[in-house]
């Protein structure tokens, strides 16, 4: 699926990709795990049996077009069937035994009458969106928040340990992922997407394998800053509120 892609013709994610959603599933999925966090599963209740499925899967199952999705497909409505209406949308019934290009003119009038084309009235968005603003920061930022993602599931796997051997495991487990597959794209000369790799993370890893004293490192004060920021992503999602303030 390419990066951009943002929909099927008929539905059509609001955020024009597919990644911000990925992220509220994964940030979802940690929640469900970490004993400090609440999860809303009533409300999550129509996202269905996720907590062992991959994304891909979930995602190609169609889900998507109904949590997620504005519908802006022309289509028949079927006989008995309830269609919802909206700021961005009209509902109209056009006769058969009409002359078509008559029938096509009315049509035109109306969309005309109801200044389609223009800038939707409200933002088109299905049953499940994200929250206010995201377009503004969130969405600019969309390295940052899969680094904190990663950053917070080596937290996670580091639970057995204390505090401080946590923090400091979760540093170290991090830089050797994130410095191996940067080292590994670059050798190779593959076009995939380089990790990001802020340099307070890289050097507070570094501070640690040198026996450096780090209870006064600026560079661990930002470390705890993206683990943080990460925690509230998920507690955020677990609220049924994505991304949120972070």
């Amino acid at each position: 699926m390419p990066k951009k892609w943002s929909g099927d013709g008929a539905f059509q994610l609001p955020a024009k990709q597919v990644e911000p959603y990925r992220l509220w599933f994964e940030f979802l999925k940690l929640a469900h795990v970490d004993p400090e966090i609440d999860v809303d599963y009533e409300h999550y209740k129509e996202w269905g049996p996720i907590w062992e499925m991959p994304f891909n899967e979930w995602w190609g199952s169609g889900r998507w077009r109904e949590l997620f999705a504005a519908d802006l497909g022309v289509r028949v409505v079927q006989h008995g069937e309830i269609v919802e209406t909206d700021a961005n949308s009209i509902v109209v019934r056009i006769p058969l035994k009409k002359e078509p290009r008559e029938t096509l003119k009315d049509v035109s009038q109306l969309l005309e009458e109801h200044c389609a084309g223009g800038a939707p009235a409200i933002p088109a968005s299905g049953k499940f969106a994200l929250s206010e603003g995201y377009e503004r920061a969130f969405l600019k930022y969309l390295d940052r928040a899969n680094m904190m993602l990663r950053l917070y599931r080596i937290w996670l796997d580091h639970a057995d340990g204390d505090k401080r051997g946590r923090i400091s495991g979760t540093a170290l487990d991090f830089y050797r992922w994130a410095k191996g597959r940067d080292d590994w794209i670059r050798e190779r000369g593959y076009r995939y997407t380089r990790p990001m790799f802020p340099a307070a993370v890289r050097f507070y890893a570094e501070e640690i394998m040198a026996g450096k004293d780090t209870s006064q490192s600026r560079n661990r004060r930002q470390f705890m800053r993206y683990l943080q920021k990460a925690r509230n992503l998920a507690t955020n999602a677990a609220s049924g509120v994505f991304p949120g303030k972070y």
